[in-house]
């Protein structure tokens, strides 16, 4: 029989896990060269809602886990192909061209157009997965060795058993892009080659956009972008620069490794210091968890 026994409703284990959730705010970046264009992300990545089921199989499942984006910038660098205009003989003569109009070459950089798209609040994403409850014993860095019970208690660098959910799996689902991505990018195009062009004379800005049609279209083609721009966002970030598998591991690992969802210290105090005594503490031993349909039960024994 186990010395000490502890249980947690499902309501309780929620409150817990919404607690812990309610820590997480990670961020990253990533990026690509993908021939005439490139591109990079910086993402802000918090969680929200997410509903905790207790499985009779000793696991915890996790349903609809919100992704909030906040923030992520998307920028897009293209390449579009140099175009030179003008150069052409003004006055010709019989000894050669007396004037010539001015040459202008344009797109010569690479990128020649850089493009910041602020897709925050505008993509939805969630996660689902089980995890299993794993136990682990914590020395503190910080504790000099031989230092005693109540000294590290007091230097707040007590030994500590944790409880980490550890997942099985975990699959993030994409739920929505909005519609309005389609005409941001299209608005930051057409501002991005306003600007590019905006310092040519104006018969020169009228001889590219003949010789180039429709640079909105131009821009799309390089970029690869179907008539469905969402499903062309959605493969961009999820599977050319892999920001779905990112968050999937951010999250993994901020449940897994980095912060328990409940810790005991060892040893636990049982009873307050007095006038000239000292908190009694016991050791915990043999610490274990079960998992039911309705609870999660934490037992231990106490000993040397």
């Amino acid at each position: 029989m186990n010395h000490m026994t502890v249980a947690a409703s499902e309501q309780s284990f929620q409150a817990v896990f919404n607690h812990l959730r309610d820590g997480f705010h990670e961020t990253a970046s990533g990026g690509g060269d993908f021939g005439p264009f490139s591109a990079s992300y910086d993402v802000g990545v918090r969680l929200e809602g997410g509903t905790i089921d207790l499985q009779n199989n000793n696991t915890v499942l996790l349903s609809e886990l919100d992704i909030v984006y906040d923030p992520l910038i998307l920028r897009l660098g293209i390449d579009i192909p140099e175009i030179c205009v003008g150069g052409f003989c003004i006055i010709p003569s019989p000894f050669g061209c007396i004037l010539r109009a001015p040459r202008i070459c344009i797109f010569s950089a690479d990128p020649d157009i850089q493009i910041d798209l602020d897709l925050s609040g505008l993509i939805e994403s969630e996660i689902s997965g089980t995890f299993s409850i794993d136990t682990r014993y914590f020395v503190d860095p910080g504790r000099p060795a031989g230092m005693s019970d109540h000294d590290a208690q007091d230097a707040d660098v007590p030994n500590k058993w944790q409880l980490f959910l550890n997942p099985g799996w975990l699959d993030i689902d994409l739920i929505d892009i909005a519609d309005t991505v389609g005409n941001i990018l299209d608005a930051a195009i057409d501002a991005a080659i306003d600007g590019l062009l905006g310092w040519l004379p104006g018969w020169a800005r009228s001889l590219i956009r003949a010789i180039l049609g429709p640079i909105v279209a131009l821009v799309r083609a390089i970029l690869d972008i179907a008539d469905d721009i969402q499903e062309w966002l959605s493969n961009l970030l999820g599977i050319s620069l892999g920001l779905f598998n990112t968050v999937v591991t951010l999250v993994a690992d901020y449940f897994a490794s980095r912060y328990p969802f409940l810790e005991f210290e060892d040893p636990i105090q049982v009873l307050d210091p007095g006038v000239n005594l000292i908190a009694v503490k016991v050791p915990i031993r043999d610490l274990d968890v079960l998992v039911t349909d309705d609870e999660m039960v934490v037992t231990a024994n106490v000993g040397a």
